[in-house]
């Protein structure tokens, strides 16, 4: 049984269930009992993500200095389309988009980043079902080699708010 959000009457207020052991080599068995108990607090739900909206295709990333060196740099990046949230005017959630979203694993000290990565793989799960969560190893080099894991929850638990 993987991890399931449920939504309190359109609170912030999330309860998690627990799944069973992970895939990822990290064994909250072994948890302390702070981090058992932190395993299980809610994660509060960005303002932007808590009204329907649209994403909207915004200019070229380009750079402030130097474009030229680095576009030669990152050939495969550099240039490409950016995308923006944007409100969408409806009080409608469109529940049918299915997303493909990835997030970059840096591999050391990132303070906070598994619950940014829990939250997104939580709004995922429950307002854009059918979406997948990317994460890309080993940073920004992951994304160049492309060096990724799908993010399930069964990967995701072990890490959450740890």
């Amino acid at each position: 049984m993987a991890p399931s959000l449920a939504l309190d009457g359109g609170s912030d207020d999330c309860r998690l269930t627990p799944p069973p052991p992970p895939v990822t080599g990290r064994f909250p068995s072994v948890y302390s009992q702070v981090q058992n108990t932190r395993i299980f607090h809610a994660l509060p739900l960005p303002s932007v993500l808590k009204t329907p909206f649209n994403i909207v295709d915004v200019p070229q990333s380009s750079a402030a200095g130097s474009p030229d060196e680095i576009a030669k740099l990152f050939p495969n990046l550099f240039g490409q389309p950016s995308a923006m949230l944007v409100p969408s005017g409806s009080d409608t959630v469109q529940y049918d988009q299915k997303l493909k979203i990835g997030v970059v694993l840096s591999g050391g000290q990132a303070p906070g980043g598994h619950n940014v990565i829990s939250g997104i793989f939580d709004y995922l799960q429950d307002r854009a079902k059918g979406s997948t969560l990317y994460g890309f190893r080993g940073g920004p080099a992951g994304i160049m080699k492309c060096k990724y894991v799908e993010l399930t929850s069964d990967y995701i638990y072990p890490y959450r708010n740890q």
